[in-house]
Parts: C-alpha cells; sequence; structure tokens
C-alpha cells in the first residue's frame, strides 16, 4: 500500500484536526489511531472495509465522541479478521472494574 494510508481530510470518516493537524484527547486514541494504520499497512485488514465501519458506527451514534467511534470501528475489523472474538473487551473491561472496584476507570 505504498506507506501512505488515505485517511479522510473532510467526510463523515475524517478524523477531528486543528490546524490541518490530528487531534487526539488521550494517549489512547493516538495508540488506536497506529494501531489501525499498522494493521492497514501489514494488509491484516482493508482500509476501505474499516473506513466503512467506522463511517457506520458513526452514523448509528452520532453522539459518541469520535475516536470511541474509531476504536469500536478497530474491534469490528478484528472480530471480522477473526483476530479478536466478538465481546471479549466488554468482558476484560467488566473484570477490571469488578477486580478494582475503588479505582476510577472513567
Amino acid at each position: 500500500m505504498n506507506g501512505a494510508i488515505p485517511v479522510d481530510v473532510t467526510g463523515p470518516a475524517a478524523p477531528p484536526r486543528s490546524n490541518g493537524e490530528l487531534v487526539f484527547d488521550a494517549p489512547w486514541q493516538q495508540r488506536a489511531f497506529g494501531v489501525v494504520l499498522a494493521l492497514t499497512e501489514s494488509r491484516t485488514i482493508q482500509w476501505s472495509r474499516f473506513r466503512d465501519g467506522l463511517i457506520t458506527r458513526i452514523a448509528e451514534s452520532p453522539d459518541r465522541p469520535y475516536w470511541r467511534s474509531w476504536a469500536v470501528a478497530l474491534e469490528d475489523a478484528l472480530a471480522a479478521a477473526d483476530l479478536l472474538r466478538v465481546g471479549i473487551i466488554d468482558e476484560r473491561q467488566s473484570a477490571l472494574v469488578s477486580d478494582h472496584p475503588d479505582h476510577n476507570h472513567g
């Protein structure tokens, strides 16, 4: 794929930007972005399928923050590639919360 992923600049799949630069509010957002780029560059997942999934996830929940939709679309892409069992992230998150009830997991 020539090393360049055609990340949308405009439209429903376009990530948030400020002065042309991508905007990340938390380190996990940048990591999730990087994971998708790495998986796409290695051809583990197809960019067009991920992008279509992202657009679908944004449309189904327009009030959800962009990077949350990105993460959900990443989960979908991993599940579609048989790299992640559907529901495992929710299961592990629930286990972490129940194992550490006094910790702020927000």
